[in-house]
């Protein structure tokens, strides 16, 4: 399955236009401001209902206009619709022209990855990003696991509801039903966790030695819980202390990807340009996973291309990712040069250059 057609009215700066796309690489060209992110926006958009660039629909709104509509077609015939009206503050989600209210439902359908500037600050970021990282791929693997998900983290607001009572003794007579409950959702999270950074630490570490990167040649990936001993026993060791600061200091909710690499923090001993080069790799590791577990096809988006990664690298990430079946890839950049070797190679890519907000389909 890849996304066909796309078609957008009333998002930032881009003039309403019908796009009919390429199943396998679309490259989109323009000047800074031009409105080349804003296109890739709005497709993420309409494939997660989330974009990478605005917490808020009404952000992303024209400011000629007072709603946003997104609308998309496979090639397999599945209709995708997104729609924001501001003056209600109201989202209309459809999936083959029936209305949902779930925006997960929405995201199951074609996976879609962002590759953006922000991305690069994964290593460097709080647990916080790379707990996202881990957690979109098994959404997507693991049909159990947002359920679960929801679940653990109705019952930490639960707990964290209760700790804003002024009451300590009232809390204490209360806390135990809902420390048994995020103990039992947690134990699986991580259990859930565990064994996907087994599996991707495997696929990780051949692609690294496939491409011969000497500077990353012992990686290792591991889960750091949030919490040291059992759960439910350092809940209660601590429970004066999030009483104090009205939250749940320990869980599945803290905890973090620990990545090594040569035995020390990839963190604190890389340079910015390898952590660039890792980080490239967890998402590549993301696509190979994805089809060897769904067999579903995915849609990557990357942003801003030529800013972060010299051309060596910059191909590198490229010629792997087409190397893969099952990915369609929009790549937005300044200028069209640095990817000549890319046309040439696959001649069939579709172009779109994106000027003051109108984007046109590029013919040669």
């Amino acid at each position: 399955m890849f996304l066909k057609a796309f078609s957008f009215q009333g998002i930032r700066n881009l003039v309403d236009s019908s796009l009919q796309l390429n199943p396998k690489l679309n490259i989109i060209t323009g000047n800074n401001g031009a409105g080349k992110s804003s296109l890739l926006e709005s497709i993420c958009l309409l494939t997660t209902g989330r974009s990478f660039r605005a917490s808020k629909y009404e952000n992303i709104i024209n400011y000629n206009s007072q709603q946003f509509t997104l609308f998309g077609q496979t090639d397999t015939d599945v209709k995708l619709g997104l729609g924001y009206e501001q003056a209600t503050n109201k989202k209309t989600i459809k999936i083959n022209q029936e209305k949902i209210n779930s925006l997960s439902h929405l995201a199951s359908i074609y996976p879609t990855q962002i590759l953006s500037p922000e991305s690069y600050h994964m290593i460097d970021s709080g647990p916080s990003e790379r707990r996202k990282f881990i957690d979109w791929l098994l959404f997507h693997v693991e049909h159990q696991y947002s359920d679960l998900w929801k679940s653990y983290m109705n019952t930490l607001n639960q707990r964290n509801a209760l700790l804003k009572s002024s009451n300590l003794q009232y809390v204490k007579n209360q806390i135990n039903v809902w420390d048994d409950q995020l103990d039992k959702y947690g134990l699986l999270i991580t259990r859930y966790r565990s064994n996907l950074i087994e599996k991707l630490s495997v696929c990780f570490k051949q692609i690294i030695e496939s491409l011969n990167l000497t500077f990353a040649d012992n990686v290792s990936l591991s889960l750091h819980l949030g919490y040291s001993g059992d759960l439910k026993d350092k809940l209660k060791q601590n429970l004066e202390a999030d009483f104090k600061k009205g939250y749940t200091g320990f869980g599945a909710h803290k905890s973090d990807i620990k990545i090594l690499v040569n035995k020390l923090s990839a963190k604190e001993n890389l340079s910015r340009g390898q952590k660039k080069i890792l980080i490239n790799l967890f998402f590549l590791t993301q696509t190979i996973l994805l089809k060897q577990k769904t067999e579903k096809n995915s849609l990557f988006i990357i942003d801003d291309f030529n800013s972060e990664l010299d051309d060596y690298h910059q191909k590198l990430l490229l010629e792997q990712l087409l190397m893969q079946k099952n990915v369609q890839i929009f790549i937005s950049c300044l200028q069209e040069n640095p990817l000549n070797w890319l046309k040439k190679r696959y001649n069939s890519a579709s172009m779109f250059h994106v000027e003051h907000g109108k984007v046109s389909a590029v013919t040669e």
